[in-house]
């Protein structure tokens, strides 16, 4: 047999059930939802190695895909459940898939809070730096509120990031050498400084 084991609910390992999706596709008007979200056993881990590594990495491009297209920064917690359906992972599901976005570079964690990369930590820092030396800004020094908020940043696929992500990006930044994190007295980074080099 082909596809999908109703009974058991268990999916079967073929690679044109978890295709990755296509960002040009489903980044159009608005969200298009993959066919397994409406498909009640993704919201079940499966016990099978490889049908879970599948179903993780459909999970994974969910969640970036969807993060992307709406630019949130804050995994949104809400992905877990389909009402229409009424499917939800659990607990300890959640989890799973969280650490699997962490453990695959397209998370972090700070706290109960997770952030979502749908580019690579590496990805934003270049962004951010050609940013910075093509204004010839090398120098200077900036606020994260100006990077993060600023007009100049204005259309910059970093505009608007979480402040913390943010400073997370930069402090990778600094070990490679081109830049210097300033803290100021707030611990949420809204007087915080930076100096790239």
């Amino acid at each position: 047999s082909s596809g999908i084991n109703a009974e058991s609910g268990e999916f079967q390992t073929f690679q044109h059930y978890f295709k990755r999706i296509n960002l040009s596709d489903t980044m159009a008007a608005d969200f298009e939802w993959p066919w397994h979200y409406n498909f009640p056993p993704f919201f079940t881990i499966q016990p099978i190695a490889k049908t879970k590594e599948q179903q993780l990495s459909s999970w994974r491009n969910l969640i970036c895909d969807y993060h992307s297209h709406n630019k949130l920064w804050e995994l949104d917690r809400s992905l877990f459940e389909n009402g229409s359906i009424s499917r939800r992972l659990t607990p300890s599901g959640q989890r799973g898939v969280i650490q699997d976005l962490c453990d695959q570079g397209q998370g972090v964690l700070e706290g109960e809070r997770c952030f979502v990369l749908w580019r690579s930590v590496a990805e934003w820092g270049s962004l951010l730096y050609s940013w910075v030396t093509d204004r010839g800004l090398t120098g200077t020094v900036l606020t994260l509120f100006e990077l993060q908020s600023g007009d100049d940043t204005e259309g910059q696929p970093f505009h608007g990031m979480d402040v913390w992500l943010l400073q997370y990006v930069i402090s990778l930044l600094g070990k490679e050498g081109k830049a210097e994190l300033m803290m100021g007295e707030n611990a949420d980074f809204s007087d915080a400084g930076v100096k790239f080099y």
